[in-house]
This record gives C-alpha cells, structure tokens and sequence, in this order.
C-alpha cells in the first residue's frame, strides 16, 4: 500500500479492534464493527483485501465486488481447533469458492491447520 493510502479494518470483535488500534502508529488506518460478507464500501472501491479468516461464499462475492479490476485479496488463516472453519473446506473447495465468485488467479495453500488464499479480480 501506498503511503496516502487508507486502511480499513473490519472485525467483529470490538476487543480485537480495539487491541489492533493501540498497537497502530499511522494515521491512515480506520477500523469499524462488521463482517466480510457486508463490506461497507461501494462497488469497486478498494485496491486490496487482507484477511485472517477462510470467507464463505457470501464473503468472497463480497470481496469481488467491492475491488477495483485488478485488485488483490490475499487471505492467511489458521485454526488451533482441528474442527475450526479454516480445516472444514478443503483446498479444493476454498479454490472453487472465488472461481465462483469471478476471481483468477486462484492459488491456494494448506497444511497443518493454515489456509493462505491468493486471487486477483480480472
């Protein structure tokens, strides 16, 4: 990201947002209450979409179109639970999940508890 670029946080958790904005030193990061499957942005607003968390459906329909063309999402996502969300989906289906959704470039990496998630909108 640029310098005059802006962040926007979105979590659902107020502690978590509010343990990241203690531990933030720039001026350019916002932070607000929500979920990946309603982003409060308007239609191709956003460059790139980092997440710590493996989307549903919903979310990655979410993240297409709130990107400008050739946007990124990258998502890095781990469970210590071995039934949590980022172990239920396998590689596979986490890969059809944003082919689905319009995305290209679909790269996908599992081991051990951890997804990472790389797409581009075309």
């Amino acid at each position: 990201m640029a310098p005059e670029g802006d962040v926007l946080v979105v979590d659902r958790s107020v502690d978590a947002l509010e343990r990241l904005r203690k531990a933030t030193t720039v001026s350019n990061v916002f932070y607000l209450v929500g979920s990946m499957d309603v982003l409060p942005l308007t239609d191709a607003a956003a460059d790139e979409i980092l997440a710590s968390s493996v989307p549903s459906p919903d979310a990655a329909a979410e993240f297409f179109r709130v990107l400008r063309p050739g946007g990124e999402v990258a998502i890095a996502a781990g469970d210590q639970d071995p039934t949590g969300a980022a172990l239920n989906l396998d590689a596979h289906e986490v890969e059809r999940l944003f082919i689905d959704a319009g995305f290209a470039g679909v790269t996908v990496a599992a081991a051990q508890g951890r997804q990472a998630v790389a797409a581009r909108k075309p």
